[in-house]
């Protein structure tokens, strides 16, 4: 009887599924590059590992863009006014009368805005993925002069 390794057969899967998602990507009009095995794997690499250390404290391009009020989606909802004695029946009428009627399509809203913001930090980590490897390679390349 011949025993059969999980982790051959896990690595022979995963080859299986990133070969029909090449496939598939070419179909459906990727750049031509990605038909190349070795650099659909690097490219693969590179976005997996963005994807691992897209934790918000692991990316410094939030420290660059400053304070995160002027650029990281705000999804809670505040009520306020500004009117004095009429601004806390003005907030009232908020709470307990609109805020009910349009509680659906705020918790719509915020959860694109949360998928979004998700989408923002792989982002975020994708661009730091390529700097890194960018700066790299300068520096393997001014080492060569």
């Amino acid at each position: 009887m011949t025993e059969i390794s999980s982790d051959g057969v896990m690595v022979d899967l995963q080859g299986r599924v990133r070969e029909r998602l090449r496939a598939e990507l070419l179909q459906h009009g990727a750049s031509p590059a990605l038909g190349d095995a070795d650099v659909y794997t690097a490219v693969d690499r590179v976005l997996r590992e963005a994807v691992d250390r897209s934790g918000p404290r692991a990316l410094l391009l939030p420290d660059l863009l400053g304070d995160p009020g002027t650029w990281r989606l705000e999804t809670s909802m505040r009520y306020q006014s500004h009117r004095g004695r009429a601004g806390s029946v003005i907030v009232w009428v908020k709470r307990r009368v609109l805020m009910p009627i349009l509680r659906f399509l705020f918790d719509y809203s915020r959860e694109n805005f949360d998928r979004q913001q998700r989408v923002n930090l792989v982002l975020f980590a994708c661009v730091q993925e390529l700097a890194i490897e960018n700066a790299t390679l300068r520096r393997e390349l001014q080492s060569r002069d």
